[in-house]
């Protein structure tokens, strides 16, 4: 039996859309036939990606600005996409914020705001689409970790691997929980990607250092980490669900 790669006619919503790995996934779901429904808090994001699916040829994407780490909005966007997509089959998480400053210096603002977008969001968005999904009989779900949940962040702090780890527990206990109703849970867990969140708060040098470091001698691009997410949410992953995927070019784990 072939795998099934073709998405085509099924809902996705997506978020992070407005840039790096969140915008390559919105582009990859879109050329595998998806219909789209994209989250982002940056609306100017958001549009260049609108206008880069529809530059590929995919359909009309659904998008809506709006910030995920507070409730009202996201209850605002899954009801959203719900009517606008008839059905969500596909939800990614891939929205993320990323700060380096010391632990010591970690002051509770900045700790509750990194939670909040990192962690408390993707709880959110769960609890608001999983219901749906439930009643339906099925859907995947694919939370954007990272490295840093599964070891400890090369580039944030501390509230970073915190918030990362604690999106690869949700994922898992989601999976064990909801695989009875036919619904698959994945964290996906990149490792440095030549994205805007990283580049803007990383100088040359260390960027330089940091893809030395790699075994494959290099930092990944956004558009490899979304294949990976491509496969996860596609029909020949039907038996993968409660994992852990690394994309991460060899780096070792601490």
């Amino acid at each position: 039996m072939a795998w099934q790669i073709d998405l085509s006619g099924r809902g996705a919503l997506v978020t992070g859309a407005a840039s790096g790995i969140g915008k390559a996934i919105a582009l990859q779901l879109g050329s595998m036939g998806a219909r789209l429904a994209l989250l982002d808090i940056n609306e100017e994001g958001l549009e260049a990606t609108r206008r880069e699916v529809l530059a590929q040829g995919s359909g009309e994407p659904f998008c809506m600005p709006g910030d995920l780490a507070l409730e009202r909005h996201v209850v605002r966007a899954v009801d959203s996409s719900l009517h606008q997509l008839g059905e969500i089959q596909i939800l990614v998480n891939s929205h993320g914020i990323l700060r380096r400053t010391p632990f010591t210096a970690i002051q509770s603002d900045e700790w509750d705001l990194v939670m909040g977008v990192n962690l408390r969001a993707c709880f959110l968005l769960c609890k608001n689409v999983l219901p749906h999904m439930r009643e339906r009989r099925g859907g995947v779900i694919v939370n954007v970790a990272s490295l840093a949940g599964r070891s400890c962040s090369l580039l944030g702090g501390a509230h970073y691997t915190v918030a990362k780890h604690g999106l690869v527990g949700l994922s898992r206990h989601l999976a064990r929980e909801f695989a009875p109703s036919g619904i698959r849970v994945n964290a996906f867990c990149p490792g440095a990607t030549m994205t805007p969140m990283v580049t803007e708060c990383t100088p040359q040098d260390e960027l330089e250092r940091l893809s030395a470091s790699i075994p494959r001698g290099r930092i990944a691009t956004p558009e490899e980490q979304a294949r990976v997410v491509g496969f996860l949410v596609s029909d020949a992953a039907v038996n993968i669900t409660g994992a852990c995927i690394d994309s991460n070019g060899g780096t070792i784990m601490l």
